[in-house]
């Protein structure tokens, strides 16, 4: 049985390994009828297991029982096959997987994880709980084999969904906030049209040809040190196109020295959505409000007196690190997540 589970497991890891997002399922499944919820009584805390990542991927291989509230959903598809939970002790991402996940994990509800054959490691700062990557590639794969998935994770009653932790700008880089569900007020847009020439304005990363080799810094092009006229959250295939066609690219090129105008066709034949970094400022500290381009609100535009310095925002969502750089997810852009303050 063990044999049977690593074979599914990477040929499921061979089509779900990439950390780029793709599009997120975030319709309404059939109804699956009811299901019988546990009530469990873990024998670790959240902060306990994360303890255990020593700076290598570890398997674990025995009985651990963590248990928390769902604190992410991914229903404006800007979360990627994953889950988030939460104790009172800390927060991790469970990479369940699949997409469409909050048809059957609500907010609120309590999840309970048996980790035994599970693997905690680490991507870009942040601990995660998936499954063993048989390819070595990234320290955890995606378990998405359901009858893993069945085996180890169980859904518990649903009750009202943790309040947003407030943090300070002294919060922002304490480990024990990475994957929590917070509350961060006050953001200025980190970078003011009068400040064009400023290092950090937005990052996104796009591929000339999608189907070459990533590896390959001329088939990339990078905006970054300026806004390059990106006044969305992020850009669906459509808006690419758009902006392309607009003309406020033409002075990029790839690092391999190919203008924009010079392979604009390229750009337009090979177009996809992209997932945008925009930079804001909580005090005198950077925040990248990362959103992909899949999000229903991928194309929806900064308030206007946000991008010109006159509102700021308040911001509900799930914080994480990248690369020591501080994340942040947002859930949506409902009022209940997201409000201008002018």
């Amino acid at each position: 049985m063990k044999k049977i589970f690593i074979a599914l497991a990477a040929a499921a890891f061979a089509f779900t390994s990439c950390e780029e997002w793709d599009p997120v399922f975030t319709g309404k499944y059939d109804d699956p009828g009811t299901y019988q919820t546990v009530t469990m009584t873990p024998n670790t805390t959240i902060a306990a297991l994360k303890a255990m990542y020593k700076g290598s991927p570890l398997k674990i291989q025995n009985d651990v029982l963590i248990g928390g509230q769902v604190i992410s959903s991914d229903r404006s598809g800007n979360i990627y096959r994953s889950l988030y939970i939460q104790d009172e002790t800390g927060a991790i991402e469970v990479k369940i997987g699949k997409s469409g996940l909050y048809n059957d994990y609500k907010l609120g509800q309590w999840v309970y994880v048996n980790c035994n054959g599970l693997s905690l490691g680490n991507y870009n700062g942040m601990v995660q709980l998936g499954y063993e990557d048989p390819t070595a590639s990234y320290e955890t794969a995606y378990i998405d084999v359901q009858s893993i998935i069945d085996s180890h994770i169980w859904r518990g009653e649903i009750a009202s969904a943790p309040s947003a932790k407030v943090l300070s700008e002294a919060d922002l880089t304490k480990a024990e906030n990475f994957g929590r569900y917070v509350e961060l007020d006050g953001l200025s847009y980190g970078h003011l049209p009068q400040y064009q020439d400023s290092s950090k304005a937005i990052f996104c990363l796009i591929y000339v040809d999608p189907s070459k080799d990533t590896k390959d810094n001329s088939n990339r092009l990078f905006l970054s040190g300026r806004t390059w006229g990106v006044t969305t959250w992020a850009m669906s295939k459509e808006k690419e196109i758009a902006y392309l066609k607009s003309g406020v690219w033409d002075s990029a090129s790839t690092n391999g020295k190919a203008s924009v105008p010079s392979i604009k066709s390229t750009l337009i034949a090979n177009a996809q959505a992209y997932a945008v970094s925009q930079y804001f400022l909580m005090g005198n500290s950077e925040v990248q409000i990362r959103t992909s381009g899949y999000a229903r609100f991928a194309d929806t535009e900064i308030d206007h007196d946000v991008r010109h310095g006159k509102a700021r925002i308040n911001v509900k969502g799930i914080l994480t690190s990248y690369n020591g750089a501080v994340q942040f997810t947002l859930l949506d852009l409902e009022p209940e997540h997201y409000t201008v303050v002018k």
